[in-house]
């Protein structure tokens, strides 16, 4: 048989998928940014355990890549059904399947969690008189569940997102014959309310417990001093728009009551899609660039239409431009493509199992499109023959899940 295995239930860090029950006060942004804190963290924690295989159970199926780059070393899972039960019983299924002698699954917002807990379950689950082990989290349902083979109907129908979780759970087990064992109680970071809770669990630890948690909220006590002040807007006047972008002219005021004059280009939101034809070969396209006064080698870019979610602009925009369909969207990331004069936000991916498709392409495009082999696309990137900033981020980003 094989060790341990401690699989952490885990999503992908994306604004407003992830901690919405702590916005506010946090914006969606800086919650996926405290959760991926979070995540950090419990990947350390749990790497750190002794005798036991590290996992992650992911979602949703299209955060694989993010996984992968996160925690290398980790086996993951995906996370599969439709509310927390089926997840958490399917995650147990796939690790026994792969013949561990028993297994933990631990959340991922318990970012001050002692880890003397972590181990005491281990040892608690390796007992051959104890069948589940359950750590109680203070609202009612639990950090933790250990076992040594699937008990499904402990998972099924339960009142999820109640305080009769840990009850029941405990009832359903002593109903069947299993040894139950309890570890002591933690806190979970759900609510706004449970933030103050972690930042006093943090002031009465070492630096070493929570590092990433604990400098997510360092950063943001640094906001009062006037670089971090946001800039107060006093007005704003259009001065000219067409189908593709507006510009408009902002009086500003500034941290030190001054004001000046700010003008903004809003372009919205914008994809790009990085696309293998196989596992070594991507479809770039060549084109003229009017801004640049070039032709250029890039991914398959464009704009977010309304109404459009990011993926299914991705797909237009790869059917339009290579025409092909992508099986599978790996999202890479997302950034400000000029932080100072345009709001525009750029989501990347990375696209395979592509099926050509026929649709018409844009009428202002003139395109060649041509495979190359992925080591050489890296290179012209390092060489600066690529100068499209979403190309280049994307193909180093490629680079390093591939570990080039």
């Amino acid at each position: 048989m094989k060790p341990l295995a401690v699989a952490i239930m885990a999503k992908a860090p994306r604004a407003g998928a992830v901690k919405t029950r702590l916005c506010p006060p946090l914006s969606t942004a800086d919650a996926a940014r405290l959760y991926r804190c979070f995540l950090l963290d419990k990947i350390e924690q749990v790497k750190s355990l002794q005798a036991v295989q590290p996992a992650i159970a992911y979602a949703p199926l299209e955060g694989k890549a993010f996984f992968q780059a996160l925690a290398p070393d980790f086996v993951l899972l995906p996370q599969q059904g439709q509310d927390l039960g089926s997840r958490l019983a399917n995650s147990f299924a796939q690790l026994f399947a792969r013949g561990y002698a028993g297994a933990l699954a631990i959340d991922s917002d318990t970012p001050t969690l002692p880890t003397a807990y972590l181990q005491q379950a281990i040892s608690l689950v390796a007992a051959p008189e104890v069948d589940v082990v359950l750590g109680p989290s203070e609202d009612g349902g639990y950090y933790l569940i250990g076992l040594r083979e699937l008990h499904r109907d402990i998972f099924e129908g339960m009142p999820w997102s109640t305080r009769e979780v840990l009850p029941e759970t405990a009832r359903r087990a002593e109903a069947k014959g299993l040894g139950l064992a309890m570890l002591p109680p933690w806190f979970d970071v759900d609510v706004a309310e449970d933030l103050e809770r972690l930042k006093r669990s943090l002031a009465d630890t070492n630096g070493d417990v929570a590092r990433h948690t604990r400098r997510f909220f360092q950063n943001r006590s640094g906001e009062t001093h006037p670089s971090a002040v946001p800039w107060k807007t006093l007005s704003t006047k259009p001065i000219y728009q067409n189908r593709w972008l507006s510009l408009r002219e902002d009086l500003v005021e500034l941290p030190d009551r001054r004001t000046t004059i700010y003008g903004v280009v809003t372009c919205g939101e914008c994809v790009g899609v990085l696309p293998f034809l196989d596992p070594e070969t991507v479809m770039l396209i060549h084109q003229y660039r009017y801004v640049a006064q070039r032709a250029t080698w890039e991914m398959p870019t464009g704009g977010v239409h309304p109404g459009e979610s990011i993926q299914e602009a991705a797909q237009r925009e790869l059917a339009e431009e290579i025409g092909h369909r992508a099986g599978r969207l790996i999202p890479l990331g997302s950034y400000h493509t000029s932080k100072s004069v345009m709001d525009e936000t750029a989501h990347l991916f990375l696209a395979d199992e592509l099926a050509r498709v026929a649709l018409p392409r844009d009428e202002t495009e003139f395109i060649t499109v041509r495979p190359f082999p992925f080591p050489e696309v890296l290179q012209m990137v390092l060489a600066g023959e690529i100068v499209d900033s979403m190309t280049i981020i994307a193909v180093l980003l490629a680079a390093r899940l591939r570990g080039v």
